[in-house]
């Protein structure tokens, strides 16, 4: 079931890729972004975080809270380069999909298959070998992004399921919620 805007976000506790415990009603009182990637190997996926790091110390300053979730496995997230430079925010490796499945994350055909159509999927490709991403044989070629924007009373106020594999929300949006001026 899809989660709606205004209703209450849906409280989970999973461990991260340092072994700490999350449970996301712990950020009650602050704004809280709440993002669901596909998979440690996904050039679009990389790609985006590798962005938002680039705003490490103004997001952070903003007071926002991230929760980066990914398909694959908590090991293979920090086996890669990538990913170690996260924090201060959670990365979880959920490859069962439970915090998915409880958000309505899910995966498409259709949308994966289109994704060639309205994304630039060569160039995120060639940008991404660059980063020497690990490979997830376990991961699926099929699940689709979701973001959620979630105010300080723990309410949803951007529910966003992506229409391709590279359908998150845009970063403007993404920082304005934050706070932040591109």
């Amino acid at each position: 079931m899809k989660i709606r805007e205004g209703q209450l976000a849906l409280d989970f506790t999973a461990t991260d890729i340092e072994g700490r415990e999350v449970k996301l009603s712990d950020f009650k009182g602050q704004k809280i972004i709440l993002g669901f990637y596909r998979n440690v190997q996904c050039p679009f996926c990389n790609l985006r975080i590798h962005k938002i790091m680039g705003k490490t110390v103004a997001l952070r300053n903003s007071g926002i809270k991230m929760v980066f979730l990914f398909e694959s496995s908590n090991q293979k997230l920090k086996s890669s380069v990538m990913h170690q430079g996260i924090s201060p925010w959670p990365l979880i490796g959920n490859p069962e999909k439970d915090i998915y499945q409880k958000y309505g994350v899910e995966p498409s055909l259709f949308k994966a298959l289109k994704t060639p159509f309205v994304a630039n999927m060569m160039g995120a490709m060639k940008e991404a070998k660059a980063l020497n991403l690990p490979e997830d044989k376990d991961a699926t070629i099929t699940l689709i992004p979701a973001d959620f924007f979630i105010d300080e009373n723990f309410r949803v106020v951007k529910a966003h399921y992506g229409a391709s594999i590279d359908g998150h929300v845009p970063l403007e949006e993404l920082f304005k919620f934050a706070g932040l001026k591109m």
